[in-house]
């Protein structure tokens, strides 16, 4: 089967979808660039450069799944026509949306600039965590690989994002995951490193790691003195109105 050079490369919905197709394979991945569906595809590249409406046929089509096996979400029907991508989607709660797709001259991850080139060699080697009541344990960098206190060795990437480029994060290897275990991304920050932490339903205080010789020099932020924050909202209990005389 013959496949189109008009249809190669990438195709952007604008948020929820990024399509990438190479000959019979189609990546499609989600709104955080994360692939849901890889496969192969067939249709008429006779057709679609003649410039009429032509179906493209996927081999799994299934977007998503429930715990149990079954269908959640699919793509019904992925057309060319024009020089934009048609897809229609269904979910099995909202029924069925229609996406226009636009060829992208840029990969998904575009928007990321990898700075380990920069940055990785000035953060290698042990940082403390402080703490009020003093230096409790130990971030340690070796190359790419991290390790939080307690967690698993983690693989990283030094990055900014084309948005604000002066603010610096380590991200996980893949780019796709916002967090590493239990700790949001980590900034870099002049002789720190600073990270969020979610346990449960609640909000932890700024966490900071810094060189041991700094830990009595550098100016605490005050995000790092905050109290623990639950992270649910309750309503407001009625204001007591009173009697009328």
């Amino acid at each position: 089967m013959r496949t189109s050079d008009l249809l190669d490369g990438y195709w952007e919905e604008g948020y929820h979808y990024y399509l990438e197709f190479r000959g019979k394979k189609l990546t499609v991945r989600d709104y955080r660039r994360s692939v849901i569906i890889e496969t192969t595809v067939k249709y008429d590249a006779k057709r679609l450069e003649s410039g009429l409406r032509t179906v493209i046929e996927l081999a799994d089509n299934v977007l998503s799944r429930t715990a149990s096996g079954d269908m959640m979400m699919e793509i019904r029907e992925l057309a060319y026509e024009n020089g934009t991508l048609e897809m229609l989607e269904y979910y099995t709660i909202l029924g069925e949306k229609h996406y226009t797709l636009e060829k992208a001259d840029h990969g998904p991850f575009d928007h990321i600039m990898i700075r380990d080139r920069e940055f990785l060699k000035s953060i290698q080697g042990v940082w403390k965590r402080w703490s009020p009541d003093g230096s409790d344990s130990e971030l340690v960098i070796r190359g790419n690989t991290l390790r939080f206190p307690f967690e698993r060795p983690c693989r990283f990437h030094v990055v900014s994002y084309k948005y604000s480029p002066n603010s610096v994060y380590l991200v996980p290897e893949n780019l796709i995951d916002g967090n590493f275990p239990g700790y949001t991304s980590v900034e870099v920050l002049p002789d720190m490193l600073t990270t969020r932490m979610i346990i449960m339903d609640a909000s932890v205080p700024l966490t900071i790691f810094v060189r041991e010789e700094k830990l009595g020099e550098i100016d605490i932020p005050p995000a790092a003195l905050e109290p623990i924050r639950n992270t649910m909202v309750f309503p407001s209990e009625p204001s007591e109105r009173t009697p009328e005389d």
